[in-house]
């Protein structure tokens, strides 16, 4: 287990832009640079490690060192860096492995009662990435950085938690802020394996919760109860109220 799991992101709050928890989770991303090596006869994904791995991501964590705060911030323009955002080399091997042990874990990892007649085959078939590569280009992010995919699972959250849609210069905001405070981030040491699995458990989350919103959007109450069990699950998850949350020029804020 990385140290990444065991370290959340620093939960910092200002009257200027609202560092919000953006901790180490077990995610999915899109098509971009792939490997397609041995990967074939590697071991599957074991099912427990995406919901203890999710869990531990979004809940656990110290803040992280007041140095390493001003480290970052120092750098929050400086976006261009070929590391900012930390890329990795996406495997379609692995992305299909993580698709299949978290289709095992749904229940454990989200309190929503789905609409979908079987969430499980929706994750584990590959049709959830239809969806979150087809949402990573309209926002213009990158699959293939952690940056991309947790900008793209909180951007969601936030539009579902408040009923209300985000702008082209919201989402470059978001994608700015998000990549700024992953400045030294644990993940920067780490291999593309472990890197990808982070995304790629934050771009199944919200290629979920995309579909969700779209088998519900003709029904009202459909869709109260999915914007209620995604506000709950991000407190839960990121010990983030997305209600009390808004979105300015410097991503989320109080």
């Amino acid at each position: 287990m990385t140290m990444a799991v065991r370290k959340g992101l620093e939960l910092r709050r200002s009257s200027r832009a609202r560092c919000f928890s953006i901790a180490a989770l077990l995610l999915f991303a899109t098509a971009g640079c792939s490997k397609l090596e041995e990967e074939d006869t590697a071991a599957e994904v074991d099912p427990t490690i995406v919901s203890s791995l999710f869990a531990e991501g979004f809940e656990g964590g110290s803040p992280a060192s007041e140095a390493r705060s001003e480290e970052r911030a120092a750098t929050a323009g400086d976006v261009q860096d070929l590391r900012a955002g930390i890329p990795f080399d996406r495997s379609r091997s692995l992305t299909g492995r993580v698709e299949q042990a978290a289709a095992k874990e749904l229940d454990k990892l989200f309190s929503l009662r789905f609409a979908l007649a079987d969430p499980g085959d929706f994750v584990s078939s590959g049709k959830v990435r239809d969806v979150w590569e087809r949402e990573l280009a309209a926002r213009g992010y990158s699959g293939d950085t952690l940056a991309g995919a947790t900008a793209l699972m909180f951007g969601v959250a936030w539009e579902l938690a408040n009923g209300r849609k985000l702008s082209a210069a919201d989402h470059a905001a978001i994608l700015r802020q998000v990549t700024s405070k992953l400045r030294g981030d644990p993940l920067e040491r780490q291999g593309d394996e472990q890197r990808q699995i982070q995304a790629d458990i934050r771009l199944i989350t919200a290629g979920l919760w995309l579909e969700e919103a779209y088998l519900r959007e003709p029904y009202p109450d459909q869709m109260r109860e999915l914007s209620d069990a995604v506000q709950r699950d991000m407190q839960k998850m990121t010990k983030n109220d997305m209600r009390a949350t808004r979105v300015t020029a410097e991503g989320f804020s109080d």
